[in-house]
């Protein structure tokens, strides 16, 4: 381009006064227009810059009201996991009292450690204390869930140890079988028909003729016979190694090899064999040993 070329620019007045001429040069011209150009994109530079100010304020306002609900959460956390912990110190407690009830062993301290540890601490983080924070709650919820899933397996052991204990108990014997009033304990006495000297296997329990006869454990029927001594009689053998006997009956309930329940009737008292009057007599066996019944009866005083 000649910058030396001259353009004629008219300038004419709107009142129809006398027009004007002005002559200027091709270089002022692009001069004009590259102030122009200058000035709009100085305008456009910063009307740019305080839309990205206006976002950036928006921006700061969103995330300090994310952050503020986040601090709100957290602070949920943190009282559920301090409640939570409360609720599973209780629940350990209750553990041991039941294991040292039930004679279980305890658990090692050093496995229930095991149970509950987590991650060490690693320190401030360069993100500041809110993340550390989240960090400890993240670990202390993942400590819990572990510590939850270690006394779940703990209380499964213990609900298998009970059913084998619940098992030997319901087997054994630990009711009176009869209402009656203790006519002779377990010992050595005076035999009445033989006057000798001799072990009483069992006990006698003095009651009325016809008054029921109950066994006191589960077990099953083994034997029903007469016997010149201890007249109607009838032997249940309950597992784990013991075995009942109920003697001198006026009637049996039962047959060799019925399955019965601690509870059940399985008689009624009499006067038959050798008997000076109407009553029970009632033995225990553990181990094919006679035992003193009155061992057995659930908040009975012990016989000597």
């Amino acid at each position: 381009m000649n910058f030396k070329k001259r353009f004629s620019v008219l300038l004419v007045p709107h009142n129809k006064g006398e027009v004007v001429e002005k002559k200027i040069s091709a270089g002022f011209l692009v001069l004009l227009l590259a102030g122009f150009v200058l000035v709009f994109s100085s305008g456009a530079v910063l009307s740019l810059g305080g839309v990205s100010r206006a976002y950036d304020k928006l921006r700061l306002h969103k995330l300090e009201k994310e952050n503020r609900f986040l601090q709100a959460k957290l602070s949920e956390l943190r009282a559920t996991t301090d409640n939570l912990k409360v609720q599973m110190t209780d629940l350990i407690e209750k553990e041991k009292k039941v294991r040292m009830v039930f004679g279980l062993p305890q658990v090692d301290e050093q496995i229930r450690r095991l149970g509950v540890g987590g991650p060490p601490s690693q320190g401030p983080t360069e993100f500041g204390n809110d993340l550390d924070q989240l960090r400890v709650a993240e670990i202390e919820v993942d400590g819990l869930l572990r510590q939850a899933r270690f006394e779940k397996d703990n209380f499964d052991q213990i609900y298998l140890a009970l059913s084998e204990k619940k098992e030997v108990l319901n087997h054994s014997p630990s009711i009176r079988p009869t209402d009656g009033y203790l006519s002779c304990g377990f010992g050595m006495r005076i035999d009445p028909f033989t006057g000798r000297r001799q072990l009483h296997r069992g006990v006698d329990l003095a009651t009325d003729i016809g008054t029921p006869v109950h066994v006191t454990a589960d077990g099953v029927v083994r034997e029903v016979s007469r016997d010149v001594g201890l007249g109607k009689l009838i032997k249940v053998d309950h597992q784990y190694g013991y075995t009942t006997i109920y003697a001198h009956l006026s009637r049996i309930s039962v047959k060799p090899g019925q399955h019965v329940k601690r509870g059940e009737v399985i008689g009624a008292v009499g006067n038959t064999g050798y008997s000076t009057g109407p009553h029970l007599h009632y033995e225990v066996h553990l181990e094919g040993r006679p035992q003193n019944p009155m061992r057995y009866f659930l908040g009975a005083a012990t016989m000597d």
